[in-house]
């Protein structure tokens, strides 16, 4: 195989990002589309990830990370065990992260996490399920309500909403991307909404349940939350396709 060419021959397969393993550890992925190479264990003890091509946010069962491209630790944050939603600028650096057993929206300061002002019962929803930064000083939000999926805009610096738009026909999981597309899914696989709303559909046959992460830049990973079996989703254009990752180790 291509990977066990490289691995033998010294030289360096180019790099995808960073997965999430069946093993909740956090290490980077190798190779081209369609023939991946785990690499070695970043940390382990791993609830939540994603991966912006530049820097990789992470929450252990006690700690919120930030990698840099090696996966080097540049700063880490005691945090209590649970889950995290992580959003990127633009440009690939730290944004937000989202705390939802806490309701605490933490900002990124260039040096560290922060909390920002936040009340949960503004948003009249059940869940929060993907956080973006569409621009300097806001957070975006994609939230649970009794009547379906909603776009909430908030301001950083006091937690007030100032927009908020319905999100019809979609049900969760539902990742939000730096340049304000969604990924989610239908009957038939995996569709990516761009800006201008149009839809692209990847056909897909997909786990019954499943969680969606960033794991690079113009890749996503989707994880089997009912098995070890983790995939990858390109979402380049003219690029689109969905793809298997071998298992941690393998």
């Amino acid at each position: 195989m291509a990977d066990v060419a490289m691995a033998h021959s010294g030289l360096t397969p180019p790099q995808v990002g960073f997965m999430q393993d069946a093993a909740n550890s956090f290490r980077p992925v190798y190779g081209i589309a369609g023939n991946f190479l785990p690499g070695g264990v970043v940390t382990g003890n791993v609830v939540s990830s994603a991966y912006s091509g530049s820097y990789g946010l992470v929450k252990t069962s006690s700690a919120l990370l930030v990698t840099d491209r090696t996966g080097s630790i540049v700063a880490s944050f005691p945090q209590p065990d649970g889950p995290a939603l992580f959003a990127f600028t633009q440009t690939g650096e730290p944004a937000l992260a989202f705390l939802p057993a806490a309701n605490a929206l933490l900002a990124w300061d260039g040096a560290a996490f922060n909390p920002a002002p936040f009340d949960p019962t503004t948003l009249a929803a059940s869940a929060v399920l993907s956080i973006g930064q569409p621009h300097w000083g806001h957070a975006a939000m994609i939230v649970q309500r009794a009547d379906g999926l909603w776009g909430v805009q908030l301001q950083l610096s006091t937690g007030a909403i100032d927009a908020q738009a319905a999100i019809p026909g979609i049900t969760g999981p539902i990742l939000m991307l730096t340049n304000d597309e969604l990924v989610y899914s239908d009957v038939n696989g995996i569709v990516l909404r761009s800006s201008d709303r149009t839809d692209l559909h990847i056909k897909a046959q997909l786990p019954a349940s499943f969680a969606l992460q960033q794991m690079g830049d113009g890749w996503i990973q989707l994880r089997d939350l009912g098995s070890s079996r983790q995939f990858a989703i390109r979402t380049t254009r003219n690029r689109e396709q969905y793809y298997q990752l071998p298992e941690g180790g393998q």
